[in-house]
């Protein structure tokens, strides 16, 4: 008799009512066998949790943040999710992203201004640029919140003054309330006196960061290398329309699914339901 009909032998033992440790030594068996998974069954394993990484990675995103999106789906059907186990197949299936090699950089040791430690305390506000297959050229102004990261407006128009970035932030404010500060650079579409006395009547205010210090704004300069990774150089525009519904997909992705690492790998909306229920229980969550 074969293995593999040991096998069989032992488990209609086992069904039978025999204990497994009798039904093996009967059929002259290992009971090891019994409990370790076939080379094909791993093989299958593998190959479908493949198939998952591909299915849920998104551009620009690398092998943790694929993992944290699919661990809850993957778990509920197959059991423990391994990050070891991820990162090799990862390997194998040569989805890596190349690193750009980093230049080093000097280190002043000064901290941002004006850190946010509550939600609302402080939005940042930054531009970036793209242009659509037809020629048009899109302005996009991204908002969000430095404590919670969530990404709280991504207003895409072909251009924008002082006028329309004072619209977008009205539309917020009656959203999510009047934030204490909104950090900005200082170009002229923040700067403008009229949306400063707009803001200070609000109740909120300006901080504008020092010139040719984009590193106090770090929350936003990221946010944007984050979108144009994963959206602006992933996504091919036709017009305006098709830009703002895409863009829109991206932030509601950006805030529902996408896991941040700052947030122990919580996405934005989970840490701000977390920050609620904790703080009805009179506690704290520290991103």
């Amino acid at each position: 008799m074969g293995t593999k009909g040991r096998f069989t032998a032992a488990q209609e033992l086992i069904a039978s009512g025999i204990k497994v440790k009798r039904a093996c030594e009967i059929v002259g068996l290992s009971s090891s066998t019994l409990y370790t998974p076939s080379q094909s069954a791993k093989a299958e394993s593998d190959l479908n949790l493949i198939a998952r990484l591909r299915s849920t990675t998104r551009p620009g995103q690398g092998y943790r943040l694929t993992m944290e999106r699919l661990r809850a789906s993957w778990e509920s059907e197959h059991g423990r999710l391994n990050h070891k186990r991820v990162w090799r197949l990862w390997q194998q299936a040569r989805l890596g992203l190349k690193l750009k090699a980093k230049r080093k950089k000097r280190r002043s040791g000064a901290k941002v201004p004006c850190s946010a430690t509550a939600p609302n305390q402080v939005w940042c506000v930054d531009f970036c640029f793209d242009a659509c297959l037809n020629g048009q050229q899109l302005k996009i102004l991204a908002v969000k919140d430095e404590y919670t990261r969530q990404c709280l407006a991504l207003e895409v128009a072909t251009s924008m003054k002082s006028q329309h970035v004072q619209k977008v932030l009205a539309g917020l404010f009656q959203t999510h309330g009047v934030p204490r500060f909104v950090r900005s650079d200082n170009g002229s579409e923040f700067v403008a006196k009229a949306l400063s006395l707009w803001l200070q009547t609000n109740g909120s205010a300006s901080y504008f960061i020092a010139p040719g210090s984009p590193w106090q704004n770090g929350h936003a300069e990221s946010f944007i290398s984050r979108l144009r990774a994963e959206c602006l150089d992933a996504e091919l525009f036709c017009n305006l329309n098709h830009a703002r519904i895409q863009l829109e997909l991206y932030r509601l992705d950006y805030n529902q699914y996408r896991p941040h690492s700052a947030l122990k790998y919580l996405t934005p909306d989970q840490f701000v339901q977390a920050l609620k229920a904790r703080k009805g229980n009179g506690d704290t969550l520290e991103p």
